[in-house]
């Protein structure tokens, strides 16, 4: 396994805690304009309508006050207020003015006597005046006035107005605080924003540098665990997690390749050996002899590299492709496996229940049944049987369970718990012996299946393997209690 230095380039750049911090903090504040523009709005509507109100108010009880100072006829007495209080006006039935208070002495009618005949509780309008220069709400209501000289008797109008400049002038102040207390609001959101992000993100800093010193020989040390039980604390216990499985991958990795260098030394150096002996040799029957030594030390050898490359090529394999259809798989197995035990004498038998349908589907079938039917074949006896039974596993849902078993020499007691190591060879000293059980185990463990050896006092060596029938079940973690060990 090899582990190549990280460089921080731009794409890794990116997911730097500084960049999260900034969306963090930018999310805030586009939050927080979005509740300010929303509340802003709802307080503005709020605010003009309070201010209608007042008007009305002010009005209704400017109504109250000039039908104490109207007579009948319409003439008007004013009250005495200033200039800009005192807007009362009294509006015949012919629509011409019959009264008026001082500050609009000389005025034409605010209103259109015709149109407050028609509406029982008045008219109220807005109204903006160059002389003087007042902006008024204005209020129109029904009165009813005897006849004059000048105009008859009828429905006309009483009109009164009220200075709006300072309900205006109370309301845009109340909403330039409003604009101004919200932009703090916004700004008060980012700063905080940007503070607790900054230290909330500082054990990611910490884990980050932490990550990034970490060397193939200290996986096992792990990265430390923050403080607390937070969703940092529990993701570092699973990255710790992780890294263990990888340090023990690693040195798996490891032993296993030195394992490979001290045993692949000796037959390389006979094979050595054997060429140059070949080489001195003058009788053309020795001369036979040792290129046929030299063959078969370099079959084995190559049967060594076959078995080592195989291992990687199933890891590939197998992320490149999903579960296949046990029936199709084998379909093409058998025949082979059926003409390599005829070779040697032998009787193959494949049992399939009927409970294993087409639909039934699993990862690397042969790759892992492959090298426990050769081990059987090869410790077979001439004219005894290998059976191999495929049907679904009393082991729980969605489990296929492969049994090979096979007639002669069972397994020695001494080598039964190790029969999986790899470079364990129970049978045969040869270079080639001792890889085909550890592959077989290493390919079913990886897709959350296992193999085993199931121990029988009879003659019978049988081999078990247990594959998930879909590619969503693993117990590479967590095994049930009854799975065997």
């Amino acid at each position: 396994m090899r582990f190549a230095p990280i460089a921080r380039t731009a794409r890794t750049a990116r997911f730097a805690p500084t960049a999260l911090r900034q969306r963090l903090v930018l999310g805030g504040v586009v939050v927080g304009l979005v509740f300010a523009a929303l509340f802003g709005a709802v307080a503005t509507w709020r605010i003009h309508h309070v201010e209608d109100q007042a008007i009305t108010a002010a009005l209704q009880n400017r109504i109250q006050l000039a039908r104490d100072e109207v007579s009948i006829d319409g003439s008007f007495a004013p009250g005495g207020g200033s200039p800009k209080t005192d807007l009362v006006q009294v509006i015949g039935p012919d629509g011409k003015t019959r009264g008026t208070s001082l500050s609009l002495a000389g005025l034409p009618p605010l209103t259109d006597v015709g149109a407050v005949r028609s509406a029982p509780r008045g008219v109220q309008t807005r109204l903006s005046l160059q002389q003087p220069d007042i902006d008024l709400a204005v209020l129109a209501v029904p009165l009813r006035l005897s006849s004059t000289k000048d105009s008859p008797a009828g429905m006309g109008a009483l009109v009164v107005a009220t200075d709006a400049e300072g309900f205006n002038a109370a309301s845009s102040d109340l909403t330039t605080l409003l604009i101004g207390g919200l932009a703090c609001v916004v700004i008060a959101i980012g700063s905080l924003s940007w503070v607790l992000t900054g230290r909330a993100l500082r054990s990611v800093t910490r884990l980050t540098e932490s990550a990034e010193a970490v060397q193939p020989r200290d996986l096992a040390a792990g990265l430390p665990i923050p403080r607390g039980d937070s969703e940092l604390a529990r993701l570092v216990v699973a990255l710790n997690r992780m890294l263990a499985r990888l340090d023990e991958s690693h040195a798996a990795e490891l032993a296993f390749a030195a394992n490979a260098g001290h045993r692949l030394r000796t037959p390389v150096a006979t094979l050595r050996a054997e060429a140059e002996l070949a080489l001195r040799e003058t009788d053309p029957a020795e001369l036979t002899a040792a290129l046929e030594r030299v063959v078969h030390d370099a079959d084995q050898l190559t049967s060594v590299v076959d078995r080592m490359l195989a291992r990687s090529r199933s890891r590939s394999r197998a992320r490149d492709r999903g579960p296949q259809p046990v029936l199709e798989v084998l379909a093409d197995a058998r025949p082979r496996w059926q003409r390599q035990a005829s070779l040697v004498d032998l009787e193959l038998t494949v049992r399939i229940d009927d409970r294993v349908t087409a639909q039934t589907q699993c990862v690397d079938l042969v790759e892992v049944v492959d090298p426990i039917v050769d081990n059987a074949v090869r410790h077979t006896p001439p004219g005894e049987t290998v059976d191999i039974d495929i049907r679904p596993s009393d082991a729980g849902p969605n489990l296929l369970s492969v049994c090979v078993s096979n007639t002669g020499e069972p397994v020695p007691a001494d080598l039964a718990a190790h029969v999986f190591d790899a470079w364990v060879s129970s049978r045969d000293a040869s270079v080639a012996g001792g890889l085909g059980l550890w592959l077989s185990r290493e390919t079913a463990r990886e897709q959350g299946g296992d193999v085993f050896l199931i121990e029988d006092a009879g003659s019978a060596t049988t081999f078990c393997v247990v594959l998930p029938t879909t590619d969503t079940i693993s117990w590479l973690s967590d095994r049930p209690s009854w799975w065997p060990t």
